[in-house]
């Protein structure tokens, strides 16, 4: 038997799960929660990222699997920059620098570099950028280059002693190999890379700033691998220390959501995989380059070899409803759930009775708009609350609120020419929210198969590590062994649709309203 581990870095807490490599059988698996948690300012503790992976790693090689694993593969949310010094420490572990903002992990959702991302957007609008087409025409700041350029900005000293600029998964994948490599997916998706343009002109670059095209071509350097592909192989410092003897296969580090969408199978143009967690992230196939506006990015074999990965998302899912459980919800909700030993999400599910008869409204833009509109500057909306309104109502209408979100980014799609064939789910809401996949089914008027797997991208994790290390020779291959096969399929109901997409348009005009 040959078993492979999957790694799965999220916004709160980190999963890991150990795979036989034919059958996809999980024969371990682990958690650990982040002790810092997400930072004021939306930036992480390293330390958090480095203990749970040295956690994880060594609960997945328990004695008995120690000669079978042939391969790893770690993912992570992104961007999330880190920034590493010339010694290859992160930046917050040079002497001076600890208590830095700028020296410190800025998460993917972390929003303060908006100035420099407006300013790089007009510009690039100005120059005529190729690369627009690919963005949706815009640049988010949630991305390297604004985050970089944040941090020339504001500490120039710390950007002049920084030296490599990775994603967390290839941070991770760098500290497993010693290798500097680059995944095609996050360089593309948020890089402002892509392989038929490369990066952005020099000349639009050092317009940004003198000397900045330079900087980000050195910044951004490494071996470009697409998913699946061996970054290296295990060093000899962790085989030492997970106390394994033969060589292990490390694959390039990936986007979590990328991940996610290998164990569900959605190889096919026209396959869209929803991961609903924190954030939600759209993610779907196409077979031919399109350049659609307000979606934000097209790359390449960006989720898998030989395909255009159309990325798509909303920035607040998970983050809006723990928004309403902790800001909002009367009292009486949460002693009800606490005296049941439930959770407050679950009080506000059950005391839903007609979904369909929901007269609140709901923009989920609490943290912007990162598709459909695309523009992080826009605050949430909620209409239609009255004297009667309750508060499983408001609940309600945020979880139509995502769906509707989730539908406006499907048909500006459709609108591009881009079929919708085939919608599967995984992600931590998509297992515990079954009221949530319902009004998918019903909003999108189709149906919704949920992987029955609480580690999705983990899962998926393990699937690239299995083609890394030519166990398979691609991914779908090495899915047709070890995917999900298990699936709870959501159904529209046919006499609930007139309702529905009344519902629906009505949550439309309040979006075009802003």
């Amino acid at each position: 038997m040959k078993t492979v581990i999957g790694v799965d870095f999220g916004t709160r807490e980190a999963r890991a799960l150990l795979a036989d490599a034919e059958t996809g059988t999980v024969l371990r698996s682990a958690a650990v929660r982040y002790p810092h948690g997400v930072m004021p300012g939306d930036l992480a503790d390293i330390g958090d990222y480095d203990d749970a992976l040295a956690a994880l790693l060594e609960a997945m090689a328990a004695p008995e699997y120690r000669r079978s694993i042939a391969g790893i593969c770690v993912d992570a949310t992104s961007l999330t920059l880190v920034p590493l010094a010339g010694d290859g420490r992160v930046l917050c572990r040079v002497p001076g620098f600890e208590s830095a903002e700028q020296a410190q992990v800025k998460l993917w959702k972390r929003h303060a570099a908006q100035p420099q991302a407006d300013e790089a957007q007009a510009l690039a609008r100005a120059m005529d950028m190729p690369f627009l087409g690919r963005t949706g025409g815009v640049i988010s700041s949630e991305w390297s280059l604004p985050k970089l350029l944040e941090m020339r900005d504001k500490a120039p000293e710390l950007y002049r002693e920084t030296d490599l600029a990775p994603d967390m998964s290839e941070y991770m994948t760098l500290c497993l190999t010693g290798r500097l490599t680059r995944a095609v997916g996050s360089l593309g998706y948020k890089g402002l890379w892509f392989d038929d343009l490369g990066f952005p002109e020099a000349r639009y670059l050092d317009a940004l700033r003198p000397g900045f095209a330079g900087e980000y071509a050195h910044l951004m350097r490494g071996t470009r691998l697409r998913p699946g592909e061996r970054a290296g192989t295990l060093c000899d410092a962790w085989m030492k220390r997970l106390g394994l003897e033969q060589p292990v296969a490390v694959a390039c580090g990936a986007i979590d959501a990328h991940t996610g969408m290998s164990a569900l199978g959605a190889f096919g143009e026209g396959d869209v995989a929803l991961i609903v967690g924190t954030s939600n992230v759209v993610c779907i196939q196409a077979g031919a380059l399109r350049e659609i506006g307000g979606i934000c990015g097209i790359v390449h074999d960006g989720m898998a070899p030989g395909l255009y990965g159309i990325e798509a998302g909303q920035n607040c899912a998970g983050d809006m409803l723990e928004w309403y459980v902790r800001n909002a919800v009367p009292a009486q909700v949460a002693r009800e759930a606490e005296d049941r030993d439930v959770s407050v999400h679950q009080v506000l599910c059950e005391r839903v009775r007609e979904p369909w008869r929901c007269g609140v409204s709901v923009a989920d833009w609490w943290n912007g708009s990162r598709s459909a509109p695309c523009d992080l500057k826009l605050t949430g909306r909620i209409s239609g609350l009255t004297l009667a309104t309750r508060p499983e109502d408001l609940y309600l209408g945020l979880l139509q609120g995502i769906v509707c979100g989730t539908r406006s980014i499907l048909e500006l799609c459709e609108g591009a020419g881009l079929p919708v064939k085939r919608v599967v789910a995984t992600g931590g809401m998509a297992q515990k929210n079954p009221l949530l996949m319902g009004q998918y089914a019903n909003l999108l008027h189709c149906e919704i198969a949920v992987g029955d797997m609480a580690e999705g991208p983990a899962l998926g994790a393990a699937i690239h590590a299995a083609v890394a290390a030519g166990i398979h020779p691609t991914l779908a291959e090495a899915h047709a062994h070890m995917g999900v096969r298990r699936f709870t399929v959501y159904r529209p109901e046919p006499e609930r649709a007139e309702a529905y997409e009344a519902l629906y348009q009505r949550n439309r005009e309040l979006r075009e309203e802003r």
